[in-house]
């Protein structure tokens, strides 16, 4: 079958070829792929040798549809499904994939293919980090980088559950993230001012969670959190100062999507599928909106300046990638 492979012989670089399409076990399902999402967990990815696996085929993410069921027949053929895949397996960026039955997500028949494809990283990681917070209705989270395409999510699912959203962003971005349903946006770089906004804006300096996105803010968004309060972080823990932790006692929590499948944790990987039904029924009632759509053709070059744009602090765009083969 037809794939998209990458390599690093001479740098970064992206070619389509022939794979052998591995053979289904009994609890593995034959999928025809779709659309592949692209994220910032590829751009991680697309940077790492891979020696092991030099012809290694891209992609984490993906919708398609059932051509072969497992011996439980569930999801039958025919049945559109979407994933977030095993990064120690080839990537989807192939005509066919191999999924294990208990990681795929049924797609409601009136979702949009591209659009599901590119919210799946992105909103999986806004959903699992706000878990971890355990918020109830009338607290408030802080977001940093809340115009990222993880930070976007997280704002429209904190207001679906009743938080008052403090964003952090850049001004340029300041409207967007207020159409997204943020309360205050908080345009500053030094967050030394944020506390008295916070006061102004919801009668309390301080909020009952935060979301670290960059991992470049980490400490003051903890010197804004409430005694024990909790910080879901996207992007690993930096060195924190001792009486930082000592005056405020964070929960701290790390998102990580490859974790259930770098664990070998089939708990955890049933759990990530219950995290898309979640999203699943939120793409059914339309309660996912995504700002900014990229679809784009999976060949080197287009492959490569997107792999680039998001790994920018700036980008805001998610991105679905088109199969070449399709």
């Amino acid at each position: 079958m037809k794939a998209v492979r990458f390599k690093h012989t001479n740098g970064l670089t992206f070619e389509q070829g022939e794979i052998n399409l591995p053979e289904a076990n009994d609890d593995q399902v034959l999928i025809k792929v779709e659309h592949v999402g692209l994220s910032f967990i590829d751009t991680k990815v697309a940077n790492c040798p891979c020696e092991d696996t030099p012809n290694r085929v891209f992609g984490i993410d993906a919708v398609g549809t059932v051509e072969k069921a497992c011996k439980t027949g569930f999801p039958e053929p025919g049945t559109r499904v979407f994933w977030h895949g095993d990064i120690r397996e080839q990537g989807t960026m192939s005509e066919f994939a191999i999924v294990p039955s208990h990681a795929l997500t049924v797609l409601p028949a009136n979702v949009d293919g591209k659009l599901a494809a590119a919210a799946i990283a992105p909103a999986m990681c806004a959903l699992i980090a706000l878990f971890k917070l355990q918020l109830n209705r009338g607290d408030t989270i802080l977001i940093e980088a809340a115009h990222h395409p993880v930070g976007q999510m997280a704002v429209q699912f904190a207001k679906q559950l009743g938080v008052g959203v403090a964003a952090c962003t850049q001004a340029k971005h300041k409207k967007l993230v207020e159409q997204l349903g943020a309360d205050l946006v908080y345009t500053e770089d030094n967050l030394s001012a944020l506390a008295e906004r916070l006061q102004q804006h919801f009668g309390e300096a301080e909020v009952q969670g935060a979301l670290d996105l960059t991992g470049t803010q980490t400490q003051q968004l903890i010197n804004h959190l409430v005694f024990c309060g909790r910080v879901s972080c996207l992007a690993g823990l930096p060195a924190i100062e001792q009486h930082v932790l000592m005056k405020k006692a964070p929960n701290i929590g790390i998102v990580s999507l490859c974790g259930s499948w770098l664990s070998n944790s089939v708990c955890a990987q049933q759990r990530m599928a219950f995290i898309g039904n979640v999203l699943a029924e939120k793409l059914e009632k339309d309660e996912v909106k995504l700002s900014h759509l990229g679809s784009v053709l999976a060949n080197n070059d287009i492959l490569i300046e997107t792999l680039d744009k998001l790994a920018d602090d700036e980008n805001i765009t998610f991105f679905c990638a088109e199969m070449p083969f399709n």
